[in-house]
């Protein structure tokens, strides 16, 4: 809108803008939080009312990434009775943060707005403009763009009720939404895990070194990593170099994706024995050796075997496929692929980091693939899970439109190439036994 001023004219923005204040027609009313800091990201719903009309609602649900991206999703929603959008919105709501929740496989908690703002600030330098990302677009830079823009407004709003971050560290925030009462190897997997995604900030958190020792040890040096796999040994204290100073020691072997190929490292590190075995802390740490794997040498190191079951499909169960009538696809995050649509179903809590043996996708409880071939594909790494996912399909209302065409166990994975391969069947990659 183009308002008159004298012999100036001034542009007001409507509320359809993205520079329109909305937040400043809304009070704060509570935050939400994920407590899934060490694991390098954190889910943030913001719930705003209307004062005078406490029906309405202002929601802005927000993912932040403190490795490569700062900000990787950014939504409102306007929720006023009477729209005659209101339930539509309300349900998109609350869909995308039940969505994050099930994928992020930690429980939200309440947070006050000064942990959440310093969350936010901690996260945007990561989302600056000519920072190297390994994935990135023009469509993606112009989405950090008009998130950067809805934040500022939001901030803007605040500040001028005097709310700001001043009374909340960055510690202190991390502390606030990182997972309590950590069994030692969950101490180290998430401190590795945080140290090799160059994190240093989070996996200072978990030790009693700096962040400038952090970031200058071997292991930092391929930039930033995912860890794959990390398999821990408790050292016995006859063989721990270090038993006077009552630090318990574990080797540990891990294997991480970098952006120029895998990497194997072996090392020693060494919890602080003074404390109690839950929520130790990362004293000291020795790496032996780091190694640039193959493409062959790393498939071997990170390769877990696929458990298939495959249905073919009635063509009245491909239109109109609801997978909240198989029970353990209800709370499933889909996704379109080349060749149809994808169903993962994650662990409802992220017990694989408490494990001695840890592997990246043991949040996955398992998969489903609906093909444009008429197949229905599920998938785990798990012999019980796929079990479970197995007796779902068949006792689902689905049933008298599915035929079981095979059980399978394999040693080579295929799932990948069966999602992203445009009208495979499986019959075309499994070859027939002799």
């Amino acid at each position: 809108m183009v308002k008159s001023m004298g012999m100036e004219l001034k542009v007001i923005e409507g509320r359809q803008s993205s520079l329109y204040n909305h937040f400043k027609e809304y009070e704060l009313a509570y935050c939400r939080a994920t407590t899934s800091r060490l694991m390098g990201v954190v889910a943030l719903k913001l719930t705003w009312y209307k004062p005078g009309d406490t029906s309405s609602r202002y929601h802005q649900i927000m993912h932040l990434d403190y490795s490569e991206y700062g900000i990787d999703e950014y939504l409102e929603f306007e929720c006023e009775p009477g729209r005659e959008d209101y339930a539509e919105t309300k349900e998109a709501m609350k869909n995308r943060w039940n969505n994050f929740i099930n994928v992020i496989g930690e429980a939200p908690i309440n947070i006050s707005a000064a942990c959440m703002l310093r969350l936010i600030e901690s996260a945007l330098p990561l989302a600056a403009e000519g920072r190297s990302r390994e994935y990135d677009n023009a469509e993606n830079a112009e989405f950090r763009r008009y998130a950067l823009r809805r934040i500022s407004l939001m901030k803007e709003a605040l500040a001028e009720r005097g709310i700001s971050s001043d009374s909340c560290s960055s510690l202190q925030a991390i502390e606030t939404v990182s997972a309590r009462n950590l069994g030692q190897y969950a101490t180290i997997n998430y401190f590795l895990m945080r140290l090799v995604d160059a994190d240093f900030e989070a996996a200072a958190y978990l030790s009693t070194m700096s962040e400038d020792e952090l970031r200058t040890c071997l292991l930092a040096e391929p930039g930033v990593q995912t860890l794959m796999r990390n398999s821990i040994t408790r050292i016995n204290k006859k063989l721990n170099p270090k038993t006077s100073e009552k630090l318990r020691m574990y080797s540990c072997r891990l294997t991480t994706l970098a952006k120029n190929g895998y990497y194997h490292t072996s090392l020693n590190i060494w919890l602080d024995g003074s404390r109690t075995n839950r929520d130790a802390l990362v004293a000291d740490m020795d790496i032996g050796s780091i190694t640039h794997m193959s493409a062959y040498e790393s498939a071997m190191q990170i390769v877990q075997p696929e458990y298939i079951t495959v249905f073919g499909c009635h063509d009245n169960m491909l239109s109109g496929f609801d997978p909240g009538h198989i029970s353990q696809l209800s709370k499933a995050e889909q996704s379109p692929c080349e060749n149809g649509w994808v169903y993962t179903i994650y662990n409802q809590t992220n017990a694989h980091v408490e494990k001695s043996e840890y592997r990246l996708g043991e949040d996955v409880y398992g998969y489903a693939l609906l093909t444009i071939g008429g197949e229905l594909i599920l998938m785990s790494h798990s012999l019980s899970n796929i079990s479970m996912l197995d007796d779902a399909a068949v006792f689902s209302i689905y049933s008298p439109y599915l035929s079981v065409k095979g059980r399978y166990r394999l040693d080579n994975p295929i799932f990948h190439t069966l999602c992203h391969t445009p009208g495979v069947i499986f019959d075309d990659l499994v070859e027939p036994d002799e």
